[in-house]
Formats: structure tokens, C-alpha cells, sequence
């Protein structure tokens, strides 16, 4: 299996649910070893869940979200008082 983020190898893994989700306690997927990404069906299924609702809704993600600044000239009254 290669990995879906930079076609590196996949090797079984084994991750224990600390949050207790009231599913099982441990799972199994499959982690990349040059990455890192974790594989799991419950995972990717909410993944696709999610894209598809991104698309049906024709919604682009936010990747770089920048934090509004407001204007100086607003904080510039406040603090002169």
C-alpha cells in the first residue's frame, strides 16, 4: 500500500482510543513511514464525507486563513483618551 500524500510506504499500525468515542478501544490502520499519515476506514470515510459536502455545497476550504487586523485609526481614539 503507498501512501496517498507522497507515495511512500504504508505499514499496519496499531492505536489505542484514549478519548474513549465509545468505539473500540483499539484499532488498526495504516501509518506512512516517511510521513507520518495515518490511514484508517473510519477516518478516510469522514474525510470523503466531508469533501463531498464541500463540493455539493460549492464551498472551497480554507487552507491559509488570515486573521483580520482592524484599523489603527480605530485603537488610535482609544488610547489618546
Amino acid at each position: 500500500m503507498t501512501c496517498r500524500r507522497c507515495q511512500g510506504c504504508m505499514a499496519r499500525d496499531h492505536f489505542l482510543d484514549l478519548q474513549e468515542s465509545g468505539g473500540e478501544w483499539w484499532l488498526e490502520g495504516w501509518r506512512c513511514i516517511n510521513c507520518g499519515h495515518v490511514f484508517d476506514p473510519v477516518l478516510e470515510r469522514n474525510r470523503r464525507l466531508h469533501e463531498a459536502a464541500l463540493t455539493s455545497a460549492n464551498v472551497q476550504p480554507v487552507l491559509d486563513a488570515q486573521p483580520v487586523l482592524e484599523e489603527a485609526s480605530e485603537h488610535s481614539s482609544d488610547l489618546a483618551a
